[in-house]
């Protein structure tokens, strides 16, 4: 039995609405909606509140249906995906701006300078690797992983430029 069929006959046995089971849960009716009709799985927490208001345990809810723990795993995944890919375009910001400032502060050792642009190139490199395993589990298509690859690198340059406008604004 699908999880989205054992949730809708256990709400249904309890006598409960979906509303009523929503506000129990802690969520909204659409997601009671969702979950019922298959366009998406609950989420561990929202598992554990129904094992315990239906009186079944967590293996009869996860093992039967192996759809709800793929997608659990798939949002871990993409969890994990989104902090790496954070943390890549933070250092591809310090290392544009740290290539963008030279010249206000004095230049730069040429093996500083060299390794900064290096570390930039490799962490654009980076943010394209980290996006397309984001858009492989998000199941989207190729041109979504341009799209966005030149939304954060043209983001995270109009981030620098506007800092360093305001340096030179506070600097002169």
């Amino acid at each position: 039995m699908e999880i989205s069929d054992l949730l809708k006959n256990k709400r249904k046995e309890m006598n409960l609405t979906q509303e009523e089971l929503a506000k129990s849960l802690y969520v909204s009716k659409r997601s009671i909606t969702n979950w019922e009709t298959g366009k998406n799985t609950p989420d561990i927490d929202s598992l554990i509140r129904l094992a315990k208001l239906y009186d079944i345990s967590l293996d009869d809810l996860l093992l039967n249906n192996s759809i709800v723990v793929s997608n659990i795993k798939k949002q871990i995944q993409l969890k994990t995906m989104h902090k790496y890919l954070m943390c890549t375009f933070v250092t591809f910001l310090a290392f544009f701006f740290i290539i963008s400032t030279t010249g206000l502060y004095g230049d730069l050792a040429k093996p500083v300078y060299y390794s900064a642009l290096i570390g930039g190139g490799s962490n654009v490199f980076a943010i394209i690797y980290f996006l397309d395993k984001i858009n492989k589990l998000e199941n989207k298509s190729e041109s979504d992983l341009i799209k966005s690859t030149v939304k954060w690198i043209l983001g995270g340059i109009i981030m620098v430029i506007i800092s360093i406008i305001m340096i030179i604004m506070v600097k002169y």
